[in-house]
């Protein structure tokens, strides 16, 4: 049986890395598109409650050994906090500096026939 979800526009209609903020079911829940996958959680800042979708989507530095060249990645895949630039991780809402103390909620997003819904908000 398929899931139930909020719609929340055609897919053609989400920039990549333009966070869009909705309200569903009373809730704020930040969107954002990177590429083919679509991110949904909670829009508040587990810090201090900013919405995360006045933040950047960004990426981050890779982990590395001292002496090696720093690489960037995870493009699109991190969202920042506009007023402290805390960051957490689009995939599953965890702070990139404490996952194990701070994390936004999460919600699953699927796309069917070109619909973005975002599931269990």
């Amino acid at each position: 049986m398929p899931s139930t979800g909020h719609d929340v526009g055609a897919a053609g209609e989400f920039q990549d890395g333009k966070p869009r903020r909705f309200e569903l079911n009373g809730r704020a829940v930040v969107v954002v598109r990177k590429g083919g996958e679509f991110f949904a959680m909670r829009d508040g800042c587990p810090h201090a409650g900013a919405s995360l979708a006045a933040g950047r989507v960004t990426g981050m530095p890779l982990p590395c050994r001292p002496g090696e060249e720093a690489e960037y990645g995870r493009e699109g895949e991190i969202i920042s906090c506009p007023w402290h630039g805390w960051s957490f991780d689009l995939r599953n809402g965890c702070s990139i500096t404490q996952p194990e103390r701070y994390r936004a909620k999460s919600y699953r997003v699927e796309v069917r026939d070109g619909r973005v819904l975002v599931v269990a908000a």
